[in-house]
């Protein structure tokens, strides 16, 4: 670990070496130093309104591992994903929920799977050691990008627009929302409302035209938390099984075998939807 963040060090810098293709790394967050701690608050700063760095570095103690995500040329940061891991009961049945915070990626590098590649295996082998407990991804998203990580990625989710959550689940949601937040977490709406924002997305990141309403999920995003912007948080969660890995696995081969037909002068390319913020 020496090694590679004196690595990191000498490579930063130079610009001239950036490859614009990211690689993931999980680092303990008691394993960070402090180039990481500048690099990570650098890029979330640039998105994230009011939060101190302070606070910032306070939050992130809290966690056990942070997902970094660095140029593959020069090592620097373009982002990062928090994670920590709850070992709980509900309802007399015991279960591991792996939970994610901040996640941010420089817009620069949107588009590219190394958060969702580097996510997936740490979950797989939390499961692998616990193959007969559940194991869930609990996450807070005040962004819709956050939210398609997991309806995209997940076979089994919530909430979701086409299914109701089961008691059990939206039982587990509950508990870790009202655990970690208190009186923040509205049980009616499943949306974490503070009387303060904490890390509100910037004006101008993320926005949600006419477009990108007509996909069902974004549309359901918006409709169960309709304070995104102020800074509202729509709790969710998500099981941890071989379906996740076969599913993920079935769409990278798609993406590397998908052949494009040729469009006419008429036709114009979908719009891209960036993959995470918020």
């Amino acid at each position: 670990m020496a090694e590679l963040h004196e690595n990191r060090l000498r490579s930063m810098g130079d610009l001239a070496a950036r490859s614009g293709c990211l690689k993931a790394e999980t680092v303990a967050v008691d394993e960070l130093t402090e180039l990481d701690l500048r690099g990570m608050w650098n890029v979330f700063r640039q998105y994230y309104a009011d939060v101190t760095s302070e606070k910032f570095r306070a939050d992130l103690a809290k966690k056990s591992d942070v997902i970094l995500l660095l140029d593959s040329g020069d090592n620097s940061i373009q982002g990062f994903s928090t994670i920590e891991v709850y070992e709980r009961e509900h309802s007399g049945k015991n279960y591991l929920a792996v939970f994610s915070g901040d996640t941010i990626v420089d817009e620069r590098y949107w588009g590219q799977n190394a958060l969702q590649r580097e996510f997936v295996r740490f979950v797989i082998r939390l499961k692998l050691r616990n193959l007969f407990r559940p194991v869930y991804w609990f996450l807070i998203s005040k962004g819709y990008k956050t939210y398609l990580l997991l309806s995209r990625n997940y076979w089994t989710y919530w909430p979701r627009y086409d299914k109701a959550t089961p008691a059990l689940e939206k039982g587990i949601i509950q508990q870790l929302a009202v655990e970690k937040y208190g009186d923040a977490f509205e049980d009616s709406s499943g949306v974490l409302k503070f009387l303060q924002p904490e890390g509100r997305l910037k004006h101008g990141v993320a926005p949600i035209d006419g477009k990108l309403l007509k996909h069902p999920d974004i549309a359901f995003f918006c409709d169960q938390n309709p304070g995104h912007e102020q800074g509202d948080e729509l709790c969710c969660l998500g099981r941890i099984d071989g379906f996740l890995w076969l599913r993920f696995t079935s769409r990278l081969i798609s993406k590397l075998f998908r052949i494009s037909p040729k469009r006419t002068k008429s036709q114009r390319p979908r719009p891209r939807i960036p993959s995470t913020v918020g």
